[in-house]
């Protein structure tokens, strides 16, 4: 679903993009005298664009794809209507430029770090510039980098090769299988431990919802990668043993940023029904690689 939401607004610019192309070239044939079809400047407009007319971006074919042909000017256009508003006038892009022949750099419009959705909008927009980049008059052969940060200069990714997406759409990662109170696990450089898990008598007054049971789980993070490390414990999922999805509770938690090989000891709060045991899932969205812990509170 997110892939698909990030895919439709890049799309939706595309589609301005060559709305506002068509109007311009409109004006010009009342405007300017008729050219000569062999003039350097339209040899530089590009071919193929009508291929993404009404059409969502997977659902473009090879076929498409062979006909598209982008100038640099539009590539650098095109880039430049991925900062507009999408249809709800929120802006995800505050800046998209390509600063070299084989560089390209994307600030999204928030100052959020390492957070879950920044890591799960960087690869799967990474897709679909890459993409367009090599059908444009930019592409040499090589692939292009691609550095993602936030409004603060925080480098959320730099993306030097196509990210492997399974059929499903989500990136593919590995499953480190199932672990218990105490284990240490690496997840993709967030090395989490939970150090115990209890019910606590605890409760937010100002909460309207009081669940069965409140459930703490006591934790110990580590920042293995090279990078800063944001990490909440609300990224955490908690499921009964019918199942059913737990809500994280408003009492005090751990959300932290860790530079490279630093920790941090904190706790996070969940609204639960008292059915347990509980499985706790923690899933690093850059990579999909994630990891289970089978949870029996008395």
């Amino acid at each position: 679903m997110k892939k698909k939401l990030l895919l439709g607004t890049a799309v939706i610019s595309l589609s301005l993009f060559l709305g506002a192309c068509g109007s311009e070239e409109s004006a010009s044939k009342v405007d300017e005298p008729k050219k000569e079809a062999n003039s350097a400047s339209e040899k530089d407009e590009g071919t193929g664009l009508e291929a993404f007319e009404g059409k969502d971006f997977e659902e473009i074919t090879a076929e498409d794809w062979k006909k598209i042909n982008l100038s640099k000017k539009q590539f650098k256009n095109w880039l430049a209507e991925m900062e507009k508003p999408d249809e709800s006038g929120q802006i995800m892009i505050n800046k998209a430029e390509i600063t070299d022949d084989n560089t390209i750099e994307i600030k999204l419009n928030n100052s959020d770090g390492d957070t879950l959705e920044n890591s799960m909008t960087a690869p799967i927009l990474d897709a679909l510039i890459r993409e367009i980049y090599k059908h444009s008059a930019y592409y040499k052969k090589d692939e292009p980098k691609i550095i993602f940060t936030d409004l603060t200069g925080f480098k959320i990714a730099e993306i030097t090769e196509p990210v492997d997406f399974g059929e499903s759409g989500e990136a593919e990662g590995q499953d480190l299988g199932t672990f218990k109170v105490g284990d240490k696990v690496d997840i993709a450089g967030t090395v989490i431990t939970i150090t115990g898990a209890s019910y606590t008598d605890e409760r937010n007054e100002f909460e309207e919802k009081q669940p069965e049971k409140v459930l703490i789980l006591d934790l110990a993070v580590q920042n293995a990668t090279q990078e800063e490390l944001f990490f909440d414990a609300y990224e955490l999922e908690i499921y009964d043993s019918e199942g059913t999805k737990m809500e994280s509770y408003p009492i005090d938690y751990l959300t932290e940023t860790l530079q490279p090989g630093k920790n941090i000891t904190g706790r996070g709060a969940y609204g639960v029904s008292g059915k347990g045991p509980y499985e706790v899932y923690y899933t690093d969205f850059a990579t999909d690689t994630k990891a289970m812990w089978n949870i029996d509170v008395k």
